[in-house]
């Protein structure tokens, strides 16, 4: 229950669910859950994160006395990343609804037999996107998957001019500079080496520009890798990153006159919803679930990967009133994934699932 896409989508939909089930909510550590309904208990997995060898053991005991206890309940499993969870329950024939958020990527590091738990033994397996669903259909999975895109509350993000100037100066930001921004966590998969390349490419076409990547960095080693590139390129003055904001991440987004996504896969994009309500140009490689997003009538997809030359082109059109931005569309798109509408969707699901067993 971090910040990551797949635990919003998860507690946005929790905090939805038909009041007619009963839940327990497991986390994988002791933590804190605030904004779930108070109907929802708690437990936890696993003692401790530390990897010495009598915690791993303690762990391991732990795991099994909680997965028991909880053995004659239905279980809902949210991402892939628990494949000794599901292993657990095709041995002791737990009836499994398994959400997938991931793409081919992530299916990587897993055994084939983990692998194959994933995609044969969910009773129902729920996919945040038709692109999540194709990667499914390839690896096996024909039936019993049901689309629900990931949703937000609409209503609680929205341009914001005096967070705009408040954030804008405690970054000591001119009024003139022109901000892109990407929003993620820095690892490979989000390509901040891209997000470097852009800056340096669109440097050389304005020079009034700032990029800013808010989220998190949990990859010491990529960070000082891309802190060595920028430097490298003379672009300390261009590039900021901004991590662990959190509560203040909405009041940081507002800064931003674009928003550019660099990512290599993403099996859909929270962050370009948040960022069609906020009516920024949108500027993105072609990362797969973004797609179902923008379509062919909202910002650019480069179709090219890796291509910081192009996305730079495209996004100086912006900044120069060549391409304008569609701000009516982009309320109407955004709201099209509105968690009012796929909160009921998912407990539709969840209710049909229920019927047929």
């Amino acid at each position: 229950m971090g910040k990551t896409g797949s635990e919003v989508v998860l507690l946005n939909l929790l905090k939805n669910i038909n009041p007619e089930f009963q839940l327990t909510l497991i986390t994988k550590f002791k933590i804190e859950t605030p904004g779930l309904p108070p109907n929802i208990k708690l437990d936890y997995l696993y003692q401790s994160s530390s990897g010495r060898i009598w915690n791993r053991v303690l762990n391991r005991l732990m795991r099994r006395v909680k997965l028991t206890k909880y053995r004659n309940s239905i279980w809902y499993i949210n991402t892939i990343v628990l494949p000794e969870v599901i292993n657990y329950a095709k041995q002791n024939n737990v009836k499994l609804i398994l959400h997938v958020h991931e793409l081919e990527q992530m299916f990587e590091p897993l055994s084939s037999e983990q692998i194959q738990n994933i995609i044969c033994y969910p009773d129902l397996i729920i996919a945040n996107s038709k692109t999540t669903e194709n990667v499914l259909n390839k690896l096996g999975r024909k039936e019993n998957i049901e689309v629900c895109y990931p949703a937000l509350d609409t209503n609680i993000f929205y341009k914001n001019s005096k967070m705009r100037r408040k954030y804008r100066d405690k970054l000591n930001l001119k009024p003139e500079q022109f901000v892109w921004m990407m929003c993620g966590t820095l690892d490979e998969n989000k390509n901040p080496i891209l997000f470097i390349n852009i800056a340096n490419e669109l440097a050389k076409l304005n020079s009034d520009i700032i990029f800013i990547w808010l989220g998190n960095s949990l990859n010491k080693d990529l960070e000082k890798v891309c802190n060595q590139k920028i430097k490298f390129l003379g672009l300390s003055d261009k590039v900021k990153w901004i991590f662990g904001a959190h509560n203040e991440y909405y009041n940081y987004f507002n800064c931003a006159d674009g928003f550019v996504l660099t990512s290599l896969r993403e099996s859909f994009s929270l962050v370009t919803i948040e960022a069609l309500l906020l009516e920024l140009p949108i500027v993105t490689q072609d990362s797969g679930g973004v797609n179902e997003i923008l379509k062919h009538d909202i910002g650019k997809i480069i179709r090219q990967r890796n291509n910081a030359k192009a996305m730079a082109v495209e996004m100086l059109k912006f900044m120069n009133g060549a391409y304008k931005v569609d701000k009516d569309l982009q309320i109407q798109r955004a709201h099209e994934f509105d968690i009012s509408i796929w909160a009921k969707k998912w407990n539709e699901i969840l209710l049909n699932y229920f019927k047929s067993i």
